[in-house]
């Protein structure tokens, strides 16, 4: 059966320069294809294919999903035609109409991504962030509000190179974007124990299987080294500090994090905060797991410390304390988890060469500590 909706089923004023969704109601096992015409009321919507041309507007992301994005460049009115067919052949046809109008005064807006802009397809959904001025809509594949906060979903937005909007709209109602790009990339296998590759900057780990858990064997070395008198801030660039300021004890023991900036300043637990894509920071409910493993606090530091046997190989690397201290390199090292104490502290578990057993200590998130991450 075909049914055509009137051509003023949906109205909407955009302005020129903005990017706006258009969404029909989904129904299952059904395929889409939209199309965008000029002003033309004689055009039979159903039989003839669109006619507008790419210069005055375009598809953001392709046309054959229920809700696709739009950017509108030229002023004017225009309509698009969706047709949905469901599995068994039978179409419906829905057309509407988008009014376009000029802004004189747009609003200016920059989109830097201060996100992952590479991950993989069972990646944990990634929280949108670094579009200004603060307050407008993203949008594009995978996008999805959650708790007042944008989140891409990479098993949504399927594999492939994802374009994502960011789009301000002023007191005036006059629009502006920008655009970023997000590579979904299919997740290489995985037998624990073997070496992984951080699809983000190429840099490789060894991993562990300990009873049920899958662990990084080496301390984590993701992001741009700085100088140790400068605060980790929410700056849209991944930081870290190596211990004396010293690029090679980064790539011995891997980097220093403020727990904030380590955990990309959501203080959700099992966040994958810095970790690769499918890895997490992990919980102290998951701390507990592999100390548990080794008879408890008591015990396991040693185990945890052997660098002879496969195991988690804990290096006493050192910390820094307050952007001001170094301190145990060779003696100890301490470890954060995602799981927040209060306010102002985080558990953390440290660990030296001197006895068997791990601490437990509930530090300053100002401290810079290594992270080991956990397999999702």
């Amino acid at each position: 059966m075909l049914t055509v909706a009137s051509a003023m089923a949906q109205t909407n004023i955009v302005s020129a320069g903005q990017v706006s969704s258009l969404g029909v109601e989904i129904i299952p096992g059904a395929s889409y294809s939209w199309d965008l015409y000029i002003n033309n009321v004689s055009i039979n919507f159903v039989t003839v294919p669109g006619n507008c041309p790419v210069t005055d507007a375009y598809f953001v992301s392709g046309n054959t999903s229920p809700t696709v994005d739009v950017m509108w460049i030229t002023p004017g009115t225009y309509y698009f035609r969706v047709i949905a067919q469901s599995a068994g052949g039978c179409m419906n046809v829905k057309v509407g109409t988008i009014e376009v109008v000029d802004c004189p005064d747009p609003p200016v807006v920059t989109f830097t991504p201060c996100f992952d802009v590479i991950t993989t397809l069972n990646a944990k959904p990634i929280r949108l962030k670094g579009g200004l001025p603060l307050g407008g809509v993203y949008s594009g594949p995978g996008v999805s509000l959650i708790a007042g906060s944008y989140y891409f979903d990479p098993a949504t937005a399927g594999v492939g190179i994802r374009i994502i909007t960011y789009t301000y709209t002023n007191a005036a109602l006059c629009s502006a974007s920008q655009s970023q790009t997000i590579d979904v990339r299919a997740d290489a296998p995985l037998a624990c124990g073997s070496i992984i590759t951080d699809v983000r900057d190429n840099k490789t780990y060894p991993t562990i299987s300990i009873g049920t858990q899958c662990w990084l064997a080496a301390n984590l070395d993701h992001g741009t080294s700085i100088p140790s008198s400068v605060v980790q801030t929410d700056n849209c660039l991944s930081e870290k500090y190596c211990y004396n300021n010293d690029p090679a004890n980064c790539s011995d023991q891997g980097g220093l994090y403020q727990w904030d900036e380590l955990m990309l300043y959501d203080n959700t637990p099992a966040n994958q905060g810095f970790c690769p894509p499918g890895w997490h920071v992990p919980t102290e409910a998951e701390w507990t797991v592999l100390l548990n493993f080794y008879s408890g606090n008591a015990l396991a530091g040693k185990p945890l410390q052997d660098l002879i046997a496969p195991g988690f190989h804990a290096l006493p690397g050192g910390v820094l304390y307050q952007n001001d201290t170094w301190s145990f390199k060779g003696l100890a090292t301490i470890f954060w988890t995602s799981s927040p104490a209060g306010p102002l502290r985080v558990i953390s578990h440290g660990m030296n060469t001197v006895d068997a057993s791990v601490s437990y200590y509930e530090s300053l998130r100002s401290h810079a500590f290594p992270v080991r991450c956990l397999k999702d």
